[in-house]
């Protein structure tokens, strides 16, 4: 029984190698005391960096990153809905499956029109 997991055992150990000796071979070969202000600065495509590093960003901003999270996840689910459709369609089953995709079709639909009464994709308003 061991046998079968000499290849997952063979895995971790050369990922724990690899992670090891590459934290190893940063730290010999690395120049950790030879620090100064134009290392320690973010490189911006050869720019300079503009405001600071912390600035904070408007509720607004994660609001529409949410809002792109669940239309991605929702093209994600549709195309092997739609690519496995017609196996079901064969089987007697097709429109079941359609319906519940219309359901979660409808059901993200509603979250959308909920984050466009509350303005989330108004660009104009400062918030």
């Amino acid at each position: 029984m061991i046998r079968e997991f000499i290849p997952v055992l063979f895995s971790l150990g050369m990922a724990l190698a690899i992670a090891l000796g590459g934290i190893g071979m940063g730290l010999l070969l690395g120049k950790v005391g030879r620090r100064n202000k134009g290392k320690d600065m973010a490189y911006e495509c050869g720019k300079d960096p503009v405001g600071s590093p912390s600035a904070r960003f408007s509720v607004k901003f994660y609001l529409v990153a949410m809002i792109f999270i669940l239309f991605d996840i929702e093209v994600i689910f549709m195309y092997p809905w739609a690519v496995s459709l017609m196996g079901f369609k064969e089987s007697g089953l097709g429109w079941q499956v359609f319906g519940l995709m219309l359901a979660f079709v409808l059901l993200v639909e509603v979250g959308h029109l909920y984050a466009y009464k509350k303005g989330v994709f108004e660009w104009n308003k400062r918030g």
